[in-house]
Formats: C-alpha cells, structure tokens, sequence
C-alpha cells in the first residue's frame, strides 16, 4: 500500500493513545519519494538564547510512498519513526541513532503491541525496483477554453514550475491548470521541459491522477 497523509495521522493518533499514552504533540505529516529511507522525523536544533542550550523544534514526519509496501510493515515505519520523535521531542539524547533509548522503547512496544519494528529494513527485490524505476514528475493537466486537454511536464525545480504556470496563459487560450506529483509510467512519455509546448490529449479520462501540487 501507498498511505495518505490521512492515513499516517490516523494511526499517529492510534500509536500515540495506546504506546506513549497521548503525550506526542501532533506534528506535520508529508509524503516523500526518496529513494534512501522509509520514514524520518527530522527537525532543528535551536539555540535558546544567548547563553542557553539547544533545543529541537520544528518536527516534520516524513514517510516513503514511493515503494508499495505491506501494510504492517509502513505501520511499524510510522511507529520506528514515533520512536525517534519522542526522544526528540522530550530532549533527550541517545547513546546513537539507534542508541540504548531507541532499543528500549523499540523492545517495549514490539512486546506490548506484538509489533515487529526493526533498527532497519532491507527491501525485497521487488521493492528495490520499485525505488530504481519510478520517477517522480511534476505535471500540468491544462484544460484550454476550447474544452481540449493537455499534459506537460516540467523540470522538478521550484523555479521552473511557477515561470511556466506564469508564462503559459500568457501564450495559450487556457482556462484552468491543475499540478500534480506522479511516478506513473504514463508521463514518460512526454520530454520534461520548460518549453512552452503543451501535449493535447485525446482521452482525458486516461490521465493518471497523482498528488495535488500547490504552487
């Protein structure tokens, strides 16, 4: 499966109720396509003034939807993850990434909840193709005031994406652009440009829908 970010909340929440007793703070959810991690927590350690400590702030968790994987195991990723973040986030330091802290709440929750979450996994040959062959693409579906539809593909750069949402209406008759994420083998077909060359599709309906992009 490929979870939603409603999904994570969801068994964020669920986790959090029945393994840490509802103390972990909610923290932004987003989807990621890296190739090199499952799930992360990442943040910031921030100085607390002119002679203070450090503090870690600004959580995000981030959880791999490029790979289709088992159910159990992208929950036991949210949980690994949940792991790292309260020890982050009640400032704690570990012994190492997964210290003496991580072990014991690692051992803990795997015996409580019969839960098999690991230091790390190693994907399956299957999966590991999965992460090689699929590219995410940055896409427009452009709808023309003529009722046609089209597809372009731009460069993942954040600056050629708003120049071509910019430029486009200023060349074509357009009524409505809609720009999405997807690694659907569908888009291959088209060259990634910021040329200003939009691919008009016959069947709309067999555009593949991928992850909303907001500009």
């Amino acid at each position: 499966m490929k979870p939603t970010v409603e999904y994570i909340q969801t068994y964020f929440d669920a986790f959090n109720r029945q393994f840490f007793g509802g103390q972990l703070p909610p923290l932004p959810v987003k989807l990621s396509h890296a190739k090199g991690f499952l799930g992360k927590v990442t943040f910031v350690r921030k100085r607390q003034g002119w002679f203070g400590g450090y503090r870690n702030e600004d959580f995000v968790l981030r959880i791999n939807v490029r790979i289709d994987l088992p159910e159990e195991l992208v929950q036991d990723t949210i949980l690994h993850e949940m792991i790292h973040y309260a020890i982050a986030v009640r400032q704690l330091r570990d012994t190492s990434t997964h210290g003496r802290l991580f072990r014991a709440e690692m051992a803990r929750i795997n015996a409580e909840g019969h839960r098999h979450i690991t230091i790390s996994h190693r994907l399956n040959e299957e999966q590991q193709a999965q992460a090689r062959v699929h590219k995410q693409r940055v896409v427009a579906v452009v709808r023309f005031a003529d009722g046609k539809t089209g597809v372009k593909v731009v460069p993942k750069q954040e600056k050629h994406i708003r120049y071509w949402n910019r430029m486009a209406p200023r060349r074509f008759p357009i009524e409505s652009i809609d720009w999405y994420l997807s690694d659907d083998p569908y888009f291959a077909q088209f060259p990634s440009s910021i040329a200003m060359k939009i691919f008009i599709i016959n069947k709309p309906e067999d555009i593949p829908q991928g992850i909303p992009y907001s500009l």
